[in-house]
């Protein structure tokens, strides 16, 4: 079967992705291809195994922000802002930006560019850009911590482990922009901090007890402004950095702790073999081996 073709011509059968992504799951089509433009668009994958690949260059652009009023007249919250939205296994997006254009958090909230829920999704070669929340990696932690349930009702299939796989992607953002529960693995990926008057946090998971957390290898880490690695969303935040290079944003003490001390008895943050401008100061509750560190 023929993959879906998606274009900003007027003569196209699908001038949105959102109409290709409806038609595919309707006849059963796994492959969706995208021609250059802007596409102004929300999307929701509900689909396993589905392709979506762009030719040239294709931008997918929302502006949902958790400060936005929903159709009840309600503040949208973090968990129905993504530009784009999967809720399945094996799907694969290529060559796309996605990205959120609400604007800085400090001002309009969280807005998330790429929410995953599911199991095997792969991202390549893709730019994913916002300020803050700007990946969401399900599941996400069962309360809030005033004790009420936390979910999102865009969810349509509960998945327990999760799992996601990031190739050659470039990923922006300011404060927790890669964060939730899932074990996501980030190879020979472009992480940025943007400009921000305070320091910006690359990650904070969420990862469930006993279950495996986020892992960077072979990435680039750069700032426009200072930077921790992360800090954990919950106690059991696992996160990994592996043959990493980190530019000289990177601040001294790497990590934070989320202002709870108790949150350093139970987390697990390393950095192996990775690459530093300058000189570094981890505390002992942090695991640091090996690397190399130029002046």
């Amino acid at each position: 079967m023929k993959p879906l073709l998606v274009s900003k011509n007027k003569n196209s059968a699908f001038q949105s992705i959102q109409a290709a992504i409806n038609e595919a799951a309707s006849v059963n089509n796994h492959q969706i291809e995208v021609e250059s433009g802007t596409y102004f668009e929300n999307l929701k994958i509900y689909q396993d195994d589905l392709v979506i690949k762009g030719n040239g260059k294709v931008i997918i652009s929302g502006n949902l922000s958790a400060h936005d009023l929903d159709e009840n007249g309600k503040q949208r919250g973090t968990f129905q802002t993504a530009t784009v939205f999967v809720n399945g296994k094996g799907n694969c997006l290529e060559n796309l930006t996605i990205q959120n254009t609400a604007g800085d958090g400090e001002k309009v909230g969280q807005a998330v560019a790429l929410y995953l829920e599911g199991t095997d999704n792969t991202i390549k070669n893709c730019r994913i850009d916002s300020f803050q929340d700007t990946i969401c990696l399900g599941p996400l932690p069962e309360t809030n911590k005033d004790g009420s349930t936390m979910e999102s009702p865009w969810i349509k299939k509960i998945v327990e482990r999760q799992s996601a796989y990031f190739s050659q992607c470039q990923i922006q953002g300011t404060v927790d922009f890669i964060f939730g529960g899932a074990y996501a693995v980030f190879n020979k990926c472009h992480l940025h901090a943007k400009r921000r008057s305070a320091p910006n946090y690359l990650t904070a998971a969420s990862t469930p007890k006993d279950q495996r957390g986020f892992i960077f290898k072979n990435c680039q880490i750069t700032g426009d402004s200072p930077y921790y690695l992360g800090r954990p969303w919950r106690p059991f935040a696992k996160t990994c950095f592996k043959d990493c290079t980190f530019d000289s944003q990177l601040l001294k003490t790497g990590w934070h702790d989320w202002n709870k001390v108790e949150n350093q008895q139970t987390v697990c943050y390393e950095e192996i073999n990775c690459h530093y401008q300058g000189k570094i100061n981890r505390a002992k509750w942090l695991s640091q081996k090996g690397g190399t560190f130029h002046a």
